[in-house]
Order: structure tokens, then sequence, then C-alpha cells
């Protein structure tokens, strides 16, 4: 299944898993700004074609994110445009943040055969569940964090006041994000009953394959993923401005 699918096309499916609350178009990139929650929704999305100099464009680029008291950052994959953007980055600077992140797919059948049990699922976003997951990330703009999680056709699982995640329809995709569970939580099956309860909600949206993403040595999640079904795609990694 992953050497079937192109890597740009997946990459604008996973583009719609987080659209940022502000984000502007420059000459085939997308800047994206939602006040520092999540590295997708606060760098470049540089997969489209342009025409104008590379340079001009960085440099644009980086007065925008500046402007806005963000570090500038670009989420690179090899369908980065154009070709020696990434190159480009670590000449003027740029090197990379954090580990790579495994973007991960799979048949969405093999997903409910590789999970068990059930969560409460509602396709209306309400505070509880925003303060779980933003409080897992640190983050006290509930607001902000609203503001991305809310677009698309989504729906929200959870288990109690314990464990959340969300899943995403776009054309025949799951997009499976925001999954958390507290410390104190873990180990219980949650994460299994939460993909299961996703991917069946996906199934009823008319979805036949899913996608993740989870960063490289986040073994407990890789695990659970792994024995979901999912198998890696592609990486990307961020390239920030030093």
């Amino acid at each position: 299944m992953p050497s079937a699918i192109d890597l740009g096309a997946l990459e604008a499916v996973a583009y719609e898993l987080w659209v940022a609350p502000e984000v502007e178009e420059l000459d085939g990139w997308r800047l994206r700004f939602a006040h520092g929650l999540t590295g997708r929704a606060n760098s470049v999305w540089p997969n489209g074609d342009g025409s104008g100099l590379l340079d001009e464009r960085i440099e644009r680029v980086e007065g925008w994110y500046r402007a806005r008291f963000q570090p500038v950052m670009f989420q690179i994959t090899d369908a980065a445009r154009p070709a020696g953007l990434d190159s480009m980055l670590e000449e003027r600077g740029y090197g990379f943040r954090g580990e790579p992140v495994s973007v991960r797919v799979a048949a969405l059948d093999d997903v409910i055969d590789g999970t068990a049990g059930e969560a409460e699922l509602t396709e209306l976003l309400d505070d509880a569940w925003v303060a779980l997951w933003a409080g897992s990330r640190r983050f006290e703009r509930l607001d902000v964090a609203r503001a991305l999680l809310a677009g698309g056709r989504s729906a929200f699982a959870r288990v109690g006041d314990v464990a959340v995640g969300r899943g995403v329809a776009v054309g025949d995709w799951l997009g499976v994000t925001s999954m958390a569970t507290l410390p104190e939580a873990r180990r219980r099956g949650y994460g299994r009953a939460i993909l299961q309860t996703l991917a069946r909600w996906g199934r009823a949206e008319g979805c036949t394959r899913a996608l993740l993403q989870v960063e490289h040595g986040n073994v407990a999640a890789e695990m659970l993923y792994e024995g979901a079904g999912f198998v890696a795609h592609h990486d990307y990694r961020y390239r920030l401005l030093r």
C-alpha cells in the first residue's frame, strides 16, 4: 500500500488535518500560524510550485513569522518545492528541530481488525475535550486549540476524562490526530478503543484508508499504531532558523 501512494498527494491530505487559524499563501507556499500550538500549524508548508526567486521568498517568510513573534520554521519532505529548498535553508542557518516525524498509512479495515473497544464519540467539540488535549501539550490558550481542532469534517472520541483522539475525513482518507492519554491511565487499552471508534466513524463517512503522524522515539505510540496496521510511508522534519 505505501509505495502506491504519491508523496505529494499524501502531504496535501495531511495538510487538511491541521489547518491553522491563520494561513497566508506565498507563491505556492502556505505560511501557517497558531500561536505556537504544534509544529505543523506554525511552519511553512512549502509543497506548491512557485515562480519567484527563492532567496526573496524565504526573506518574506522570515519577515512574516517575525512580525508574529514566532520562530521561522519549514516542514520539509521530499515533496518540498523547489527541489533545492532544503539545501538553501541549511546554507541560511536553518538547523533541524526535534526528531523526524513518521507519516503512516493503513487500510481502514485493517485498523478496525487490529483494534478493540469502544469510546464516546461526538462531532461537537466541547471544552473538556479541548482542555484535556491542550493540557497534554502544556498549552493554555484553549481558544487557539479550539480554532485549530474544529476545522474540517471531524469527530472527537474520548474515554471518560482521561483519553482523547480526533478523526478528520478528507476524501477517502481518515486522518487520526490529537491522540492523548493521561499518564495515570495508560496501558489500559484506551488508545486502541479510540482508534477503533474513529475508524468505524471514518468508514461510515466513506473512508477506506487511514493516515497519522507520530514522532520517532515515541515508542508506546509506535507500538499502538503498528498493532493497528499502520506502516511507514515517509518522514518529515522541521528546519528551524537558529
